[in-house]
């Protein structure tokens, strides 16, 4: 099979698709693409004033496959579709899938949109001379280009730790001690005044059942037992006794730690998402209890295969128990959560999985 010609349509460096960055770069790498890139100089057009939409381009990138399909990649946190962006391209992958709001779409439109996949934040572990193109040309010579072309020539992380693939990966590690992990962070709800009631209403929720959780496993659990708020003037300030150690959250030491724990904690992120860290615990083949999820992920990913869910603080503390208790439910799904990783999730492999969807449903007409 020849190699597919693919243009990178850019206009961001941000972490939201670092992912996509590494997937293409990978295919690349790998003959099964010929790639190339250009900057996109138009913004993303949501038509929607929602103010959490205002700095939502960075999270979009759009694909030309044989300068004939254009896809758009849209990894922001909220269900909100990028209804320009919808109108102008052929296929439109969505992180945040809600069926609801892609049921809401003219009948035209609706199987255009298609399931992302989880996200997280993954660099390749090979010299990334698109990335420094990507650098020059967005920034020009700076500090941020420089700390750019840095980031993409150390490979080896010798001046700096980057999450590149070999450290972002493990096989499942079925003898380890069922402990249970939950590091998490907390919101600021009154940080921006321009946010709205809602938001911020939203953003109590998520920081008091956060916390309700972290006091349940922390007083049930023991020793067997590690997590807390990542640290911040907020968190020292309203759960001054839930807070770890300043510096415990960085992400060296965070993913030291996340491999020896098999039982690690997901909770819905801000507009509901499904947090980068439900991916890294996917990435590392982690026995998953997690906070039922809002958004639709491809590929049979579901409760019960990937994931023990629950709807409650108490409901949390009762699934930790039961993977403690259950040896074979908890190594069933370490090993669905590697095989899912493999399949679907690592970069490449995600990249690839959209690439043939499209394609396939192109030449369907």
């Amino acid at each position: 099979m020849s190699a597919i010609s693919c243009r990178l349509l850019y206009q961001s460096a941000s972490p939201h698709i670092q992912q996509l960055y590494t997937g293409f770069r990978l295919l690349h790498r790998s003959g099964f693409l010929r790639l190339s890139q250009e900057m996109r100089r138009t913004p993303v057009s949501y038509r929607n004033d929602a103010p959490h939409l205002s700095d939502a381009s960075h999270a979009h990138l759009d694909a030309v496959i044989g300068e004939q399909l254009r896809l758009h990649f849209d990894t922001h946190d909220s269900q909100e579709l990028a209804l320009g962006e919808l109108a102008s391209c052929d296929f439109y992958f969505k992180r945040s899938y809600l069926p609801a709001a892609v049921e809401a779409l003219p009948a035209n439109e609706r199987g255009k949109v298609i399931p992302l996949g989880l996200n997280y934040r993954v660099l390749p572990d090979v010299a990334d001379s698109f990335a420094m193109r990507r650098a020059l040309r967005m920034n020009g010579l700076s500090g941020t280009t420089l700390a750019a072309l840095k980031q993409a020539l150390d490979t080896n992380n010798r001046f700096g730790f980057q999450p590149r693939l070999p450290q972002m990966e493990a096989p499942p590690n079925l003898r380890a001690d069922p402990n249970v992990l939950f590091l998490v962070a907390a919101y600021d709800p009154h940080d921006d005044p321009a946010r709205s009631q809602e938001k911020i209403d939203d953003r109590i929720y998520i920081n008091e059942t956060r916390a309700r959780c972290l006091r349940l496993l922390k007083d049930a659990l023991g020793a067997r037992f590690m997590g807390g708020f990542s640290h911040s003037r907020f968190t020292a300030e309203q759960y001054p006794d839930l807070v770890v150690a300043a510096g415990s959250n960085s992400q060296p030491r965070y993913l030291r730690t996340l491999q020896s724990f098999p039982i690690c904690v997901a909770s819905t992120g801000l507009h509901g998402s499904t947090g980068w860290k439900m991916a890294e615990y996917v990435a590392f083949s982690k026995a998953i209890l997690s906070e039922r999820l809002v958004y639709e992920t491809p590929g049979s990913f579901a409760p019960g295969k990937n994931y023990i869910e629950f709807t409650s603080p108490e409901e949390c503390l009762n699934g930790a128990v039961r993977l403690i208790e259950d040896v074979a439910l908890r190594q069933q799904l370490m090993r669905s959560n590697a095989a899912y990783y493999r399949d679907y999730l690592r970069p490449d492999a995600l990249v690839r999985n959209a690439l043939k969807i499209a394609i396939e449903k192109g030449a369907q007409g």
